[in-house]
């Protein structure tokens, strides 16, 4: 299918592209995907793809989805506050030593790093996001094929999650340690 969003060609089960990380609706009566809040060909209503349901809320303890408005969920950055403008995720394995800033996109296809996750097949082109707020550094899954995992745990889409100093992030099949600058010292290391 196309995406309504970007017209990049996706798989047929998308529930969101993995080109623009658009969650994908669909016509609850003839099933064509669009844009907006009714079907363009009979008028009937758009609802998310793959049944019709947003995707579920993580229940994991100790590593839940923050609110969107930037609240904190309690302690999962547990270096302290955050200084420094920029995190650290390398991969000895791969050779990647990449510094992102609040607001960048790891992808295949965008993004600053677009360059160096271009050779990675099971990367999507829009795969996720590092985004600081008051309450820390946070990563965001934008919908990506393959998914995105924090310590072994598979991140709901569109949701932001809490990193810590020293977790382990995978893109897809790209495992990354992440280091930050904490206010007790310099970059913490585990």
């Amino acid at each position: 299918m196309q995406c309504p969003s970007c017209k990049e060609t996706i798989d047929d089960d998308s529930r969101y592209c993995d080109q623009c990380g658009e969650q994908i609706l669909v016509c609850s009566v003839c099933g064509r995907p669009g844009k907006g809040k009714r079907c363009i060909f009979d008028g009937k209503e758009l609802v998310p793809a793959a049944g019709g349901t947003p995707a579920p809320t993580v229940q994991t303890p100790g590593m839940q989805p923050v609110p969107q408005s930037g609240g904190s969920s309690g302690g999962a950055n547990s270096g302290g506050t955050v200084n420094g403008d920029k995190i650290k995720l390398t991969s000895q394995i791969h050779g990647i030593m990449i510094e992102a800033r609040d607001g960048d996109i790891i992808g295949r296809k965008n993004g600053p790093f677009a360059s160096i996750f271009g050779r990675f097949n099971y990367v999507s082109g829009t795969h996720c996001k590092i985004v600081k707020t008051a309450a820390g550094w946070h990563i965001q899954d934008m919908g990506s094929t393959n998914g995105t995992t924090y310590n072994g745990t598979a991140l709901v889409p569109n949701a932001l999650y809490p990193l810590a100093n020293g977790a382990t992030i995978k893109i897809a099949d790209v495992e990354l340690l992440v280091t930050f600058d904490t206010a007790g010292g310099g970059t913490t290391r585990i």
